[in-house]
């Protein structure tokens, strides 16, 4: 490596670069891993943001954070600074996971936001499942009714919540 080229990874390494492209990859993979857990909805209309999906998010983003920092170590220079992430990747981990476990902060309108999406999901299933037993294809008919129903119901609620 030529001294110029020394140099520039060098101010490159001392401005905190890598780690501000490691900063922006785990809150892009965070915000795009929150999207596209929608991807089991059955309609845009049952898409309602909620806290089980962030939490879920975080838990799928911190391991991330962890295998880049370990496979790719040599690209982030401060010893101290990738200890303290793994850490906190850790601790973030551990964190999400007991939110999902215990459903921390899920209260009566998060709960309904959060079971939608879910029903929707089960809805999707069902109906792009190719089932052939006649009494799979039975039990299908009967959960998306009794879905498609539920979710009607929590959307009521959570409109008369609103009130």
């Amino acid at each position: 490596m030529n001294i110029q080229a020394q140099k520039e990874k060098h101010i490159m390494y001392k401005n905190g670069m890598p780690y501000k492209k490691l900063l922006l990859m785990i809150v892009t993979s965070f915000i795009f891993m929150y999207i596209l857990m929608y991807a089991m909805v059955d309609k845009f209309s049952n898409v309602v943001p909620n806290v089980n999906q962030f939490y879920m998010a975080g838990l799928m983003t911190m391991p991330m954070l962890l295998i880049e920092l370990i496979i790719m170590g040599g690209m982030y220079g401060n010893k101290k600074l990738n200890t303290g992430l793994i850490i906190a990747g850790l601790i973030g981990g551990f964190f999400f996971y007991v939110c999902i476990r215990q459903q921390a902060g899920v209260t009566d309108k998060p709960f309904l936001r959060s079971m939608i999406p879910h029903h929707a999901a089960a809805v999707l299933m069902v109906k792009k499942a190719s089932l052939k037993d006649p009494e799979i294809r039975a039990l299908a008919n009967q959960i998306i009714t009794s879905q498609e129903a539920e979710i009607q119901q929590m959307k009521a609620k959570l409109e008369a919540l609103k009130k």
